[in-house]
């Protein structure tokens, strides 16, 4: 009788040994259908386009998108390359967006990889200015999926006989990476940014850096101002005063030498006190300097020759290529040659730079926009170019023209969505409106159109920029029964409306919802029935919280299930019962 209970046993221990992996799989299947209902219906709400090389690298920010909410999907520009049509790679991203964007609703685009690997178009922004060429890097040609950039064909993009406009269908910005370890240590510091935010004052801190880029110029000696002085310090007091209310700010001016600012200042605009304020920790910072692709700096006037406070020129230095008389001397601000910026760990501003040429990402070694970026910096918008400030810029409501007016409307859309792709694409097409209804006269209008293509965004552009002191999302379970339960979302004791709920397993999204009125959110589905899946509560604002579920404990042994580790223990035991009653048999 023995003998035969142990037989059937043993078939079935061997029954469930050759068939695990089943077991296992039909576990799994329940698992990802208890949320059978839920269905982003082919939506695709952000599109990653990189090397195949990137791929591993990119993979936690994909899982992070999709926790959030985001439906994601990675192209390869190899896949790109062959799959679809185009003079030149440029062309053929902007197909793949397009296609994207009209068939999947993409709103979001990340181009992972610096140029030439996931390139920027070219495109011609002519002007008077003859020493950096005619062609500008543009991602801003990514942005607008309506028109021809080369509707004659020529392989010129963005001439006067192309269409082209800046009225964004996606939001686009750039992680220009330049290999593997790069990519991954942007990739986490963007993730810990939003995820794991260093609490303080500097999340609504906002730097002003403005130095004197021309002093009132005399350039015929007859005393009397023939160009007036531009004073970035003037114009971030009022981005301040437009924008700024409510935010702790400092004001670093150009105070050394004959003639300072006349604006207010915190202190001199400075290397060391520019460090150490950055260093402290920063929000948003506001650059008005000189520059070149690695390095901002200031003229500090150090001898004025006839001591008439008007810095004199032989001829007009712009069109008769006039000398200096009177002498000035560059200082650094910033420069790649030695860059001192250590910020508290995690406490990374984003930056709009009024320079010339500090995004030039083009360039063999990194520009100082992507410098600042991989070391300092949440986000950075520059130039790839010389790039022109508006001459006798004054204050009026929509902020002026040329950088100052792209900043000015920067700083006014960002306070509006944090996100900074939707910030700056959307600056830019309220510069061509606010350009089209205005009354004011054009002077340069191909300066203007050169100031728009070149400026780039160097960061996620989803990426919510923290603009005030977070509270954490706090999760409780209510309403807890075999199959479904209740999360109630606070914070600080009080209950939290609009906040998503997401569960998601393996990168995928497997259901999303909102809390009501009350922070409460239906769960159509038991707590046993989520292993291995993150729960993550989310919120603009708020700092996120994620519960992961533990699957399997013994997952770790490929194609084997609880029941089958389970039943090998019993057998294990009656066995031993088995031969110990045998032995007892035959003494």
């Amino acid at each position: 009788m023995s003998r035969k209970i142990a037989y059937i046993y043993m078939s079935i221990i061997l029954y469930l040994s050759m068939f695990p992996n089943m077991i296992s799989a039909n576990a799994e299947q329940i698992n990802n259908d208890s949320f059978s209902d839920f269905s982003l219906e082919g939506k695709v709400d952000y599109l990653i386009i990189t090397p195949a090389q990137y791929q591993e690298e990119l993979r936690p920010i994909l899982v992070w998108k999709t926790q959030k909410g985001l439906s994601v999907l990675l192209k390869t520009t190899q896949e790109i390359q062959t799959q679809y049509s185009g003079k030149n790679l440029g062309e053929k991203i902007k197909n793949c967006i397009t296609e994207y964007n009209e068939n999947n609703n993409t709103k979001w685009v990340l181009l992972a990889g610096d140029h030439p690997d996931v390139p920027s178009q070219y495109v011609e922004a002519v002007e008077d200015y003859p020493w950096d060429g005619d062609l500008v890097n543009c991602d801003s040609y990514y942005t607008d999926l309506n028109n021809n950039w080369d509707l004659n064909d020529d392989g010129i993009y963005g001439s006067d006989e192309d269409e082209y406009d800046f009225e964004p269908e996606v939001y686009v910005g750039r992680i220009p990476a330049n290999d593997e370890a790069e990519m991954k240590n942007l990739i986490y510091k963007t993730i810990d940014y939003e995820k794991k935010p260093v609490v303080g004052w500097w999340m609504k801190k906002a730097l002003f850096a403005g130095a004197i880029t021309y002093f009132n110029l005399d350039w015929n000696g007859d005393n009397v101002v023939d160009y007036e002085e531009l004073d970035g310090n003037r114009f971030n007091n009022f981005i301040n005063f437009s924008h700024f209310a409510g935010w702790n700010t400092t004001f670093l001016a150009q105070t050394q030498g004959v003639k300072g600012s006349d604006y207010y200042s915190d202190m001199q605009l400075s290397h060391y006190n520019l460090i150490n304020q950055i260093n402290d920790g920063i929000s948003t910072c506001t650059v008005f300097a000189h520059g070149n692709y690695n390095r901002f700096g200031l003229h500090e006037w150090v001898n004025d020759v006839d001591g008439d406070l008007l810095f004199d020129y032989t001829a007009c230095p712009f069109n008769e290529s006039g000398s200096p008389i009177d002498t000035q001397v560059f200082n650094d601000l910033l420069s790649t040659n030695y860059f001192d910026l250590s910020p508290d760990e995690g406490k990374v501003g984003f930056y709009y730079l009024g320079s010339c040429s500090t995004g030039t990402f083009d360039e063999s070694e990194d520009c100082l926009a992507e410098v600042l970026l991989k070391e300092a910096a949440i986000g950075v918008i520059a130039s790839s170019y010389v790039t022109w400030g508006e001459d006798g810029w004054y204050e009026r409501d929509h902020g002026g023209w040329f950088i100052e007016g792209l900043g000015f409307r920067f700083w006014e859309q960002f306070m509006l969505s944090n996100r900074p792709g939707e910030a700056f694409a959307l600056a830019k097409e309220d510069y061509v409106a606010d350009r089209e209804s205005s009354l004011e006269p054009i002077v340069n209008v191909d300066w203007e159109e050169k100031v728009l293509k070149q400026y780039n965004l160097f960061c996620d552009p989803e990426v919510p920029i923290w603009n005030k002191v977070p509270q954490q999302l706090n999760v409780s379970k209510i309403l807890v029964n075999e199959e479904n339960f209740t999360l109630r979302v606070s914070a600080e004791g009080e209950m939290i409306e609009n906040v998503t709920i997401t569960f998601e397993k393996d990168g995928n999204l497997l259901w999303m919802n909102q809390t009501n009125v009350n922070g409460e959110v239906f769960i159509p589905v038991s707590n046993s029935s989520l292993k291995g899946m993150t729960c993550t509560v989310n919120k603009d604002g708020y700092i996120p919280f994620q519960e992961s579920y533990p699957g399997d404990p013994i997952s770790a042994i490929p194609g084997y299930n609880m029941i089958f580790i389970i039943s090998l223990a019993i057998s294990v035991i009656f066995i031993g019962f088995l031969m110990k009653s045998k032995l007892e048999e035959n003494n």
